[in-house]
């Protein structure tokens, strides 16, 4: 990954084209689908739902409600919230974080995500030792299911939390199915593709590009006749890049370090998407939470900017193989002014996605390095 930097022409001719692909295959979806308002949901935790929120949700125009489903959330609040969102004639589902998970995380780090053979993370995080030999750095609180023990973990507590959430919903959606922040080591938090990169295995790797695609097929199996919805992460993007190697040398904003892996991310990230709707004719959503991922910056034209480029990004990545209007796009609505989440909804519905999700309840993408014995 530290190979020599690719010419910055190239990258600005491949992204031109494969933006320009990307726009001319939503355009021949009909001018009709492509003006068409996006459906919107708001993402709630269940002890935030009630009658009289899901009536002003719905007065401001929201059709959906996403209940996070998590062990702390307690039943009688489930039904609560249930009863509420059937009571407004709202559709509801469930939204299950799957990948961040302290409990895991603390019964069993040797499931957690490695931290890759990079070391930028440290910038980040100085105080952090170094490690010996028979350790290794892991993401708290980040446990993937790359492998076969948390994969197999995971789906078994999906299918109790399912068994205490009333019924009535239309689907799930499943959030951090990719593998842990920083993954090769450079400390970007978007940086998931990764597995193990260049550090040893302290659990049983599972191989393939599409790890993730099982396990969406193994949770529809318990769920039969509801939609379960992936929720990804897209990768590093060409301004996170070193000084010197980015295509608009004017401004960056060092999330990758020193690593050239744009390239690399690109590659993987293409692979694993098509392996994810490969056989999927369900919406898959984008986590675009511009806050959260520090990409609230000037250079993308104003806080929620990057949520365009973003989206236009999935084409340049080769990933332009659903159509636009079967993308939901999760955007922020926790922890930042008014007219800012109004911004981050307009912008998502000006792609022409199918549905925007507003997470009004955090959705945590941070990690914390921790260092782990080599069993």
């Amino acid at each position: 990954m530290r190979s020599g930097p690719p010419a910055r022409a190239r990258y600005a001719l491949l992204w031109a084209l494969a933006t320009a692909g990307w726009l001319a295959a939503s355009a021949a979806e009909g001018e009709a689908d492509a003006a068409a308002k996006p459906i919107e949901a708001v993402i709630a935790a269940a002890n935030g739902v009630d009658g009289d929120k899901v009536a002003a949700w719905k007065r401001e125009g929201f059709r959906a409600v996403v209940v996070v489903l998590e062990e702390r959330a307690e039943a009688r609040a489930l039904q609560k919230a249930a009863r509420a969102v059937a009571a407004n004639s709202l559709d509801l589902y469930y939204w299950i974080e799957v990948g961040r998970n302290p409990d895991l995380a603390e019964r069993h780090p040797e499931w957690m995500a490695p931290l890759g053979m990079h070391d930028d993370w440290r910038k980040r995080f100085p105080k952090v030792r170094p490690t010996t030999k028979g350790e290794v750095a892991k993401a708290w609180p980040w446990v993937p299911i790359s492998y076969r023990e948390s994969f197999d973990a995971h789906r078994k507590r999906i299918k109790r939390l399912l068994a205490t959430a009333p019924e009535g919903y239309r689907g799930l959606l499943l959030n951090d199915l990719q593998g842990g922040p920083a993954s090769c080591g450079c400390g970007n938090l978007q940086c998931r593709w990764a597995v193990d990169y260049g550090v040893p295995s302290t659990a049983t790797k599972l191989a393939g590009p599409d790890v993730a695609a099982r396990f969406v097929a193994e949770v529809g199996k318990a769920v039969t006749g509801k939609e379960v919805i992936p929720v990804w992460t897209t990768e590093c993007e060409q301004e996170d890049l070193p000084a010197g190697q980015r295509p608009k040398r004017g401004w960056g904003t060092g999330y990758c370090g020193n690593v050239p892996c744009f390239d690399t991310c690109r590659k993987r990230f293409a692979e694993q998407w098509k392996a994810l709707n490969a056989s999927r004719r369900g919406p898959t959503a984008v986590l675009l939470l511009h806050r959260e991922f520090h990409r609230d910056l000037k250079g993308y034209g104003g806080p929620a900017g990057w949520i365009t480029q973003a989206v236009a990004s999935l084409a340049q990545r080769g990933t332009a193989t659903i159509p636009p209007r079967r993308l939901w796009l999760v955007v922020q609505g926790y922890g930042v002014p008014a007219e800012e989440e109004a911004a981050a909804r307009r912008l998502a519905a000006k792609t022409g996605a199918g549905l925007v999700l507003v997470a009004r309840t955090p959705i945590d993408q941070s990690y914390e390095p921790r260092i782990t014995k080599v069993k």
